[in-house]
């Protein structure tokens, strides 16, 4: 009896987190989030009619340090097609996440090609709930929910992550 008592409180507990996960084809939660450093407001229907790549990171993330440059040559790269990334720090402390995105800006010789928003509350990171950080989330025009992403890419693989925003562009 305490075994099946153990197995149902687990059953119920998993599946009470799982209603909280964003899940795939199902439409992504709306925010409401400051620019880190404009402070201009955005909403995710900002973005409607685009593929969103929503990325949660923090500046203390070793992951999200080693992924970051790529996101912003991968930016660069598509570039006037209907695809942003929308990058979500979670951090504390705004200063550190901004100097951490000019210490980007430096070794890549690129300008914050993207918006940058900050989630001082870590209201997403709850509602999404990521299993790790980085986590990166690849939504359609239509704000949908496509693929998730956890983990940090590199120079080795981020073309798993190019191919899946071709394939949402419809290249």
């Amino acid at each position: 009896m305490r075994k099946l008592t153990i197995i149902y409180i687990l059953t119920l507990m998993f599946s009470i987190q799982s209603f909280a996960i964003v899940k795939i084809g199902q439409p992504v939660p709306d925010f409401s989030l400051p620019d880190i450093f404009t402070g201009k407001t955005y909403t995710m229907k900002d973005f409607k009619g685009k593929i969103v790549l929503l990325n949660l990171w923090a500046s203390w993330c070793t992951g999200c340090k080693a992924e970051m440059p790529e996101f912003y040559r991968l930016q660069k790269e598509l570039e006037g097609k209907d695809f942003i990334i929308v990058a979500i720090s979670i951090d504390s402390n705004k200063e550190k996440a901004i100097r951490f995105l000019k210490k980007v800006e430096k070794k890549t010789g690129i300008k914050t090609p993207f918006i940058v928003l900050w989630d001082k509350n870590k209201t997403l990171a709850k509602i999404y709930k990521p299993r790790g950080m980085p986590s990166s989330y690849l939504i359609d025009k239509d704000g949908r929910l496509i693929k998730i992403f956890i983990g940090s890419f590199t120079e080795r693989n981020i073309g798993i992550l190019k191919s899946a925003i071709e394939k949402a562009i419809g290249e």
